[in-house]
């Protein structure tokens, strides 16, 4: 009886054994990937997240998600390998490229964005500037002396809408209004707690964060008046990679007041690497996302804007080489200058 239980135990613990070297060997086969992303409740955040679970569902990668950097801040993080997946976006890559706005004195920011690869690229949607209907703010021109949030501090967002604000009233931050200095995150809630008058963010259309807004006060879209399209600054917000013109419809938050169209500025952003990302983990990547692409869609309403036809537009970064293999396959005619580096 005793060599009996003897033997059971030595088995149990053989079998326990076995099933640690399992888990254990299944461990060291997953591949573990940093990215930087939005907050959950935004339209990067709801992307970021959606990609992750469907790479994580169908490949044996494990991805830990940090929010609240600025998107400028990651693309620096990823081009020195401390990042391996962050939201890019054209206008970045190209304040990188031509060391300017908040890469000016980042002698270096040229060579860092050689760097950096894309993988996807998607349409996020306008910028939309929002106040809550009895703020008594009923256009730009109104802002002034008012709290108003235009983006993060050194973000790429901020400095198109402190262009786009002073195009449209010729108000300067901090001495016509009070430009209020938060993350993403930290903003929304101020707005929702009525610290502040005035929330820009770009953003799908419908956007999650807005209609939370609309479910506390009725809300107000701010626009851009047509003639002002033609000022220099806001001419020259235009001009960067990933810009576009959008129109936002009256009735497209639950409580919005308006009800004529107004005009905004648009953006393009996308899911970007760095070079030295395995060829093979890119491809897969890529590969399960747009295989799972009806998965990805039914995440949120606003996701069925992105396709794989559409997935290289306004890219101003080379493919990495596993992307550039997977859309080659796929019969996406890719441009010239997207093709990785010989060097890759």
């Amino acid at each position: 009886m005793r060599r009996s239980r003897l033997i059971s135990a030595a088995r149990a613990i053989a079998f326990a054994a076995a099933g640690l070297a399992a888990v254990s060997a299944q461990a060291q086969d997953k591949t573990y990937l940093k990215m930087d992303s939005n907050p959950p409740g935004t339209t990067v955040g709801q992307f970021m997240i959606a990609f992750s679970q469907v790479v994580q569902k169908n490949l044996p990668i494990e991805i830990q998600i940090s929010t609240g950097k600025p998107a400028t801040k990651s693309a620096v993080d990823a081009a020195l390998q401390k990042v391996d997946l962050y939201t890019g976006a054209p206008t970045i890559n190209w304040y990188m490229q031509n060391k300017a706005a908040m890469y000016a004195k980042v002698d270096n920011a040229p060579e860092l964005n050689k760097n950096l690869r894309g993988l996807i690229n998607y349409p996020l949607g306008p910028y939309q500037i929002v106040t809550y209907a009895d703020s008594g703010i009923e256009s730009l021109a109104d802002i002034k002396g008012r709290k108003v949030f235009l983006g993060p501090p050194a973000g790429a967002a901020t400095k198109v809408m402190k262009d786009v604000v002073e195009g449209v009233t010729g108000f300067v931050p901090d001495k016509d209004f009070e430009a209020m200095r938060y993350d993403w995150s930290s903003a929304e809630t101020a707005f929702l707690d009525g610290q502040m008058d005035v929330y820009i963010v770009p953003t799908s259309i419908p956007s999650p964060q807005i209609q939370q807004f609309a479910l506390i006060r009725p809300i107000r879209i701010l626009g851009i008046p047509k003639e002002k399209f033609d000022h220099e600054l806001i001419k020259a917000a235009l001009q960067y990679p990933g810009r576009t013109v959008w129109q936002i419809a009256p009735g497209s938050y639950d409580n919005q007041i308006n009800t004529e169209p107004v005009d905004s500025i648009g953006s393009w952003v996308g899911i970007q690497t760095q070079k030295w990302m395995d060829d093979q983990l890119a491809y897969d990547m890529v590969r399960v996302f747009f295989e799972n692409l009806d998965e990805i869609h039914a995440t949120a309403p606003w996701m069925k804007i992105i396709t794989l036809e559409s997935a290289l537009s306004e890219m101003n970064v080379p493919l990495h080489p596993g992307a550039y293999r997977y859309y080659t396959e796929q019969g996406v005619k890719v441009p010239e200058e997207l093709a990785p580096p010989k060097a890759d």
